[in-house]
């Protein structure tokens, strides 16, 4: 199973930068495109479906690499067993939040299946459906962090930044 999960976390890694640059390289030839008088009508609609996308890959990557920002300033002059009971009170919230963006996110994608984009030609649910998914992915994230802050002793924690593991 992690096998798969690490599989799927380099794919979620590689889709990401590849819709990255190909939004940044889309954006440029359209600005370019538009300037040679000739714009490409289709551009902005491609780029807004690739963003909504990247924004959830993105952020779970983020959430999986911790590279979040925290305003931990107060919360390491706190005593280590109360700093790890305040990281899983805020996991569980940020678990929370993510399965009500999951549900509405679904509620969103419902309704916006009626609506085309026109210069595309496809459903606007493809952009909304970003929201769910990527959504659903970074509560596995957040689940397995949980998960490991919980097995950790609080006196010793370990924080894991690009795969390795600092004190």
């Amino acid at each position: 199973m992690k096998k798969i999960y690490k599989a799927f976390c380099r794919f979620e890694e590689v889709l990401a930068m590849f819709l990255l640059g190909g939004l940044a390289a889309l954006v440029f030839i359209s600005a370019l495109m538009r300037t040679l008088k000739h714009p490409l009508n289709w551009a902005q609609d491609v780029a807004l479906v690739a963003f909504a996308w990247l924004i959830f890959f993105g952020s779970d990557i983020a959430v999986r690499g911790s590279g979040l920002i925290g305003i931990d300033m107060f919360v390491k002059r706190l005593p280590k067993k109360v700093q790890k009971a305040l990281d899983i009170l805020f996991k569980v919230m940020i678990l929370v939040f993510l399965c009500i963006l999951v549900y509405y996110g679904i509620r969103m994608t419902r309704t916006g299946w009626k609506r085309q984009i026109t210069a595309l030609g496809i459903s606007y649910g493809w952009v909304t459906m970003a929201v769910p998914t990527g959504s659903f992915f970074m509560i596995i994230s957040t689940t397995l962090k949980l998960i490991e802050r919980i097995k950790t002793p609080a006196d010793q924690e370990m924080k894991k930044v690009e795969g390795r593991e600092i004190a």
